[in-house]
């Protein structure tokens, strides 16, 4: 029995992909061929300066707001209905779900979405709660957003698991005084010698 934090895009979910070619999946769902650099072009940018982006540089129709609503609801329609757990996910969290293990999901996705996803892949009822970044009004690149989690468990840090794919939450995690297990995710290779320098455990 074990109390357990868990993130979600990229650890449990195997959804990083779909963010990584977002950009391409709109254009194309739109009738526009993405140019070779799309990624790089929007990397940095927010989602009103994507559709921009679009209407302006690619020819595409519609305003700015229109632009953004249909990627949001592309998003949605993604976790909803389509996206998958990562290989070995549901088993993990089914088992520590029967040894009474004390779980919950904290992500930087939106909660209703996150719910979605869980629901559909079946271990929504597995988890306490779900908490995001926005709904605790932190960042997980600063190690309080870890432990006002453990708080809200009614744990302490300490006692701990975090399961997380990404660097900086991984070094977050840490900084709290938690028990890290470092999940590998491909958007995260070139951070992954790092990553497991800071882990107790791996999942490659």
């Amino acid at each position: 029995m074990r109390n357990i934090i868990f993130d979600m895009d990229g650890t449990l979910l195997d959804s990083m992909g779909m963010w990584e070619n977002l950009g391409s999946l709109y254009l194309t769902k739109k009738g526009i061929v993405p140019p070779p650099d799309l990624k790089e072009v929007i990397e940095n940018k927010t989602l009103d300066e994507a559709a921009e982006y679009f209407i302006c540089d690619l020819g595409l129709e519609g305003n700015v707001k229109g632009v953004v609503q249909e990627i949001l609801s592309l998003i949605r329609d993604k976790y909803e209905n389509e996206l998958l757990l990562k290989p070995g996910m549901k088993e993990l969290v089914e088992s520590e779900c029967q040894e009474g293990s004390k779980m919950c999901i904290l992500t930087t996705s939106d909660r209703d979405l996150a719910i979605a996803a869980m629901k559909r892949n079946g271990i929504y009822n597995c988890f306490t709660e779900v908490y995001t970044a926005e709904t605790l009004g932190m960042s997980k690149r600063k190690p309080d957003i870890f432990i006002k989690t453990c708080e809200l468990m009614g744990v302490k840090p300490e006692q701990t698991v975090v399961y997380e794919d990404a660097l900086y939450a991984a070094k977050s995690a840490k900084g709290a005084g938690c028990r890290l297990v470092a999940v590998y995710d491909h958007m995260n290779r070139n951070d992954w010698d790092e990553i497991k320098t800071l882990a107790d455990e791996v999942i490659e």
